[in-house]
């Protein structure tokens, strides 16, 4: 359909640029034709012109603005709602019609109001169509669907990416925190068991000293047991000799004192 509409635009824009161009020139017959008609629309509203000449021309204006801008396509709707709207006061004022009296002069005008009337029917349609063909619609909204899906799904993967990534990093925390731990364990057992070491190689080599000095202790003892009874047996000696001594020593006392006796016995 598009062709078609674009083909049919100039045909609907022709009769609008050119009754404007027409208005715009001389607006003196339109506006003998419309006068009667238009002149208590305007004593009603302050701000319009009270002359029929100039609200001719102004009509011829917006026809003629309205009509290139549906010609070269631009704001559609608008203008087509802009042009029907400014068929309508051509209807109701102009080509009336039942007020001719002559058959012919009748027929040419109500020709003319009919054509007015199809050309307000034909603006009516075209602004009611709609901007894009259904086709091209229903292209457009899947196209749209199917970016507002991969947005959502690309969304909850990076959700997802980030929730996992937040798993990784404290499972590798988590990972570093045991390992460091089970590392300090190692160390204190390996400090543990070089401390248990040493300090076993240390009581060995106490146990070792003390069992060569016991070793020793007892390779001595028969030497001071023979030194202790060579000096019993000097000791005996001497004191055999001291005894001995005595005993002459006695010996003589009583011997000198016997002899003491027996000279005073003799005396």
């Amino acid at each position: 359909m598009r062709p078609f509409t674009t083909l049919a635009r100039p045909f609907v824009a022709a009769p609008f640029i050119m009754n404007g161009l027409d208005a715009v020139r001389d607006p003196r017959e339109r506006a003998a034709r419309v006068g009667p008609a238009v002149k208590p629309v305007a004593d009603r509203i302050d701000w319009l012109p009270k002359d029929a000449e100039t609200l001719v021309r102004m009509q011829g204006a917006l026809s003629l603005g309205t009509g290139a801008l549906l010609l070269t396509g631009r704001f559609r709707r608008l203008t087509t709602l802009l042009l029907a709207a400014q068929v309508v006061p051509a209807l109701a004022t102009e080509h009336r019609y039942w007020t001719e009296e002559d058959p012919e002069h009748r027929a040419n005008e109500r020709s003319h109001l009919l054509k007015n009337a199809g050309l307000f029917g034909a603006l009516l349609m075209v602004a009611s169509e709609p901007r894009r063909s259904p086709r091209t619609a229903e292209l457009r909204r899947q196209a749209r669907e199917a970016q507002i899906k991969s947005a959502a799904e690309a969304k909850a993967l990076r959700r997802e990416a980030a929730v996992t990534l937040r798993d990784a990093r404290r499972e590798a925390a988590r990972q570093v925190r045991v390992a460091r731990a089970e590392g300090g364990r190692k160390a204190a057992r390996r400090t543990a068991k070089t401390l248990r070491s040493a300090k076993s190689k240390k009581s060995g080599g106490m146990l070792k000293g003390a069992g060569a000095a016991f070793l020793i202790g007892r390779a001595s003892k028969p030497g001071r047991a023979a030194r202790a009874g060579q000096t019993v047996k000097a000791g005996t000696a001497a004191q055999a000799a001291r005894a001995m001594k005595a005993g002459r020593t006695v010996k003589t006392g009583t011997a000198v004192k016997a002899g003491r006796v027996k000279q005073a016995v003799k005396r």
